[in-house]
């Protein structure tokens, strides 16, 4: 069985959970007799490898984005009316895909796998050079679930960007059915989809990063660039910068009505709000904004030397962050927004949670985490059990056993791993 994995999120700047998928993904079938092919922009994860086809960022992004492009007229290009106008004259079943269209037609895929939003856009123009191959749409984006955040900005590429204005419940429908099959992450994505597709299963996310432990150098690097003392007690955010799904500003309020002086607070990750975030944390020394991409080792130190960690997201699809935190031992403070209810049902009121709008709930929380060492030693209970839970394995023997089948019988099996 032949898989191509196709993942062009990074044309909008979408690098994260849908890249480290496509690419393990790419790595990891192999070892279940999957051939696999890469079809996608480089990435952090996926850089090279003999049976991939690279889409080079500029030529490919930038046509993509369109009017999402950064210029000096961008207030203009990003007004609705203007993005309406764009899209509704320009649709990407008009770009040219020859390279594609002829290195497709070699390999000729039994299933094609896609990662991203974008990426249905490509697949309108290629899809006459697919064959018989089945089309599989992993909902990273949590288009299904409606969040007004995961329908916002950088989805209107695929509401506008294959033909006239639609709206976005005729886009939803539009996407869904368009695919053979559909992988949700957790199970409110998938009641939504079956709405739309009935040949839907749930995959859940897991720790997909490298995880070898880091040297002790590694470790003390990490720390100096965090500027965290040996004694200080450290609560981590990792993950994009994007206020409006993100929510950081409310864990930089609560840390900051925190009086203890040994404390630390450090957000690390990459998006749009860096500079809000730096300049919020400006007047307080106990809090480190290191904005930017992070190597995976470097990351597992974060984790290493964090106690806490704390997801304050408004929404998420199934975050993956949080089980990479507990796979590492910290204890987890979880905005009840931002976990599934897959996972608020598996572990109930294990879990350490708060409500995302009231900063003085999450202040009050942080402070009982790191003054209660009963309650630390149960988070930390937690934490090995979620990783366990979540494990990298699980998550690619999962896709495996679902690929196999849907090539087999033409349909998924109705729910995995739930």
């Amino acid at each position: 069985m032949k898989v191509l994995i196709v993942d062009t999120s990074l044309g909008l700047r979408g690098l994260g959970g849908a890249a480290r998928v496509a690419s393990s993904l790419f790595h990891e079938l192999g070892k279940h007799g999957i051939t696999t092919y890469y079809l996608g922009q480089r990435t952090d994860f996926m850089k090279n490898g003999s049976n991939a086809f690279f889409i080079e960022q500029r030529s490919f992004a930038e046509k993509q984005a369109g009017a999402h492009t950064r210029s000096t007229l961008q207030p203009i290009a990003e007004s609705w009316l203007a993005r309406l106008a764009y899209y509704s004259m320009h649709s990407f079943t008009k770009r040219s895909t020859e390279q594609i269209d002829h290195w497709i037609s070699k390999i000729r895929p039994d299933i094609v796998v896609c990662n991203a939003v974008q990426d249905y856009m490509l697949l309108v123009s290629i899809r006459k050079h697919l064959g018989n191959a089945k089309l599989v749409y992993i909902d990273h984006a949590n288009i299904s679930a409606g969040s007004h955040g995961s329908l916002d900005y950088n989805n209107l590429g695929f509401t506008f960007g294959t033909g006239p204005y639609i709206g976005m419940e005729g886009a939803k429908k539009r996407l869904f059915s368009f695919f053979d099959g559909i992988v949700a992450l957790n199970m409110e994505q998938y009641r939504n989809i079956k709405k739309y597709n009935s040949n839907v299963t749930i995959i859940y996310s897991s720790t997909l990063m490298d995880t070898t432990r880091p040297s002790k150098r590694q470790l003390a690097l990490a720390r100096n660039r965090a500027r965290i003392r040996q004694n200080d007690s450290v609560v981590l955010y990792f993950g994009r910068l994007a206020e409006a799904q993100k929510n950081v500003s409310s864990l930089i309020l609560a840390f900051k009505q925190v009086e203890a002086q040994k404390m630390k607070l450090v957000i690390v990750g990459n998006g749009g709000s860096a500079g809000m975030y730096a300049d919020m944390a400006r007047d307080d020394p106990r809090i480190t904004v290191m904005a930017g991409r992070i190597t995976d080792h470097a990351l597992a130190s974060y984790y290493l030397l964090a106690d806490l960690y704390v997801l304050p997201s408004f929404w998420e699809g199934f975050n993956a962050t949080f089980i990479e935190a507990a796979y590492f031992g910290d204890g987890l403070l979880l905005s009840t927004k931002g976990i599934s209810e897959d996972v608020a049902k598996r572990f109930g009121s294990r879990l350490y949670t708060f409500d995302p709008s009231d900063p003085d709930e999450l202040k009050g929380k942080i402070e009982r985490y790191f003054s209660d060492a009963s309650l630390r030693k149960r988070l930390r209970s937690l934490s090995r059990d979620i990783a366990q839970e979540y494990s990298k394995k699980r998550q690619i023997d999962g896709y495996a056993n679902a690929l196999k089948r849907f090539h087999q019988k033409g349909a998924f099996p109705k729910v995995i791993s739930v």
